[in-house]
């Protein structure tokens, strides 16, 4: 493997979990590593939040392999560390910090382990689902010299999977659709410092409403432990969201935050244990691509309807 070649794949990148680090470098993980019991642990941004080789294709070149996290995240990730630093510092956005910012808030919707998990099921499953209705048109149509059955092409088809799922995943992390309606939103970062208690994050960090083209669509992320980042269409919502007052509005954030955690959650200190314990995991709602797989499925059986009622053209007889 070529020297430099990136081992540890980030779900959640170094630069936001940076942001809830002590004087020491590090910040609590919460996890349950054994049963349903949360062990917080410290340690550095740099040795958390990633799976080794979590994007990586097998089957293909390393140099192929890690593409996705070298030429595709990793500069994404650059941008948004830069768009944070000035949002933080509370300085006017570029065009480019802004979608750079709002891109990096679309890969969070389908980054983590359990998103590739699910996309390559759901690449899988679609293959499986649907490539039997052409069968009878591979019968009808098959070339005389072709020595295959169909079970082997359509295993084939299958062991063709894994790249696709590199594929689809940068697809949905890159829509542009999703990114301009985020960079479109009225932007505002929050500031929480009287409230009793500090902003934790998650592998799930991102709340949003499932529509965000409504009036009221709203997209909050924690961006350390004191400091919110909002978005809205309507500004009014803001002022709204405001008026909730400090210590409700970081409860209510850390809850649902909390509670869509799937294997991790981060503080800066583990003064939260408990709270961590009795919400982790406990309100976990469909993500972008499990919403996806859900309408695929309402899909396929049509899809196979249709394949088994084409007309199949009949087959010419040799002589």
């Amino acid at each position: 493997m070529r020297a430099g070649q990136p081992i540890k794949h980030h779900f959640l990148p170094v630069f936001y979990l940076k942001r809830w680090a002590q004087t020491d470098g590090r910040l609590v993980e919460f996890s349950k590593p054994f049963g349903n019991e949360v062990k917080p642990k410290r340690v550095h941004p740099e040795g958390t939040g990633y799976i080794s080789r979590l994007y990586a294709i097998q089957g293909l070149p390393d140099e192929v392999a890690h593409e996705m996290e070298r030429e595709f995240l990793s500069p994404i990730d650059s941008r948004a560390a830069d768009a944070l630093n000035t949002m933080l510092d509370g300085g006017e956005f570029s065009t480019t910090q802004r979608l750079a910012w709002a891109g990096f808030l679309a890969t969070l919707l389908s980054r983590m382990p359990s998103d590739i998990k699910t996309l390559h099921e759901s690449i899988t499953e679609l293959f499986s689902t649907i490539v039997p209705g052409f069968e009878s048109i591979f019968q009808a149509l098959k070339p005389e010299n072709e020595v295959r059955t169909f079970e082997q092409m359509t295993e084939e088809l299958l062991a063709k999977a894994a790249p696709r799922v590199i594929t689809h995943a940068k697809r949905l992390m890159s829509n542009q659709r999703l990114i301009s309606g985020l960079a479109a939103m009225e932007w505002s970062v929050l500031t929480v410092d009287r409230a009793a208690h500090e902003l934790l994050t998650s592998d799930r960090p991102v709340i949003y409403t499932n529509v965000l083209g409504q009036t009221d669509s709203h997209v909050i992320v924690p961006i350390g432990p004191r400091r919110m980042f909002i978005g809205v269409n309507d500004r009014t919502l803001i002022e709204r969201i405001k008026s909730m007052g400090e210590d409700k509005l970081v409860s209510g954030t850390n809850a649902a935050v909390v509670g869509a955690a799937d294997k991790f959650v981060y503080g800066r200190s583990d003064s939260q244990s408990r709270f961590v314990q009795n919400r982790m995991g406990e309100a976990q709602v469909p993500s972008l691509i499990e919403r996806m797989r859900v309408l695929q499925r309402s899909r396929s059986d049509e899809v196979l309807k249709l394949l088994r009622e084409l007309p199949i053209p009949a087959q010419h007889e040799s002589g």
